[in-house]
């Protein structure tokens, strides 16, 4: 799927999309999540196929309660995962 990837690069991706959400005031930030989830299951079904990119979607949310609990979580495992999978059929 993905080779290699530029740290800097994402960071700045993060940062443009934070900046971007954050600069519109009318729609709530619920909504927005809501929006946001919906695009980036879109894009990642686009390569992965749905149940792979729910599948990324439910680790997200897996490590996300993770470090909410105080455990030894990290997104960058999930970075890792993600650019060593091989394509796979959906």
């Amino acid at each position: 799927m993905v080779n290699k990837f530029d740290a800097n690069a994402i960071i700045q991706f993060y940062d443009d999309m934070e900046k971007f959400a954050s600069q519109n005031k009318t729609v709530p930030n619920e909504i927005k999540v809501v929006t946001l989830f919906r695009v980036a299951l879109e894009l990642a079904s686009e390569k992965l196929g749905l149940v792979e990119a729910a599948y990324l979607m439910a680790r997200l949310q897996h490590t996300t309660l993770g470090l909410a609990l105080g455990k030894d979580e990290s997104f960058d495992g999930i970075l890792k995962e993600v650019m060593e999978k091989k394509p796979t059929i959906n």
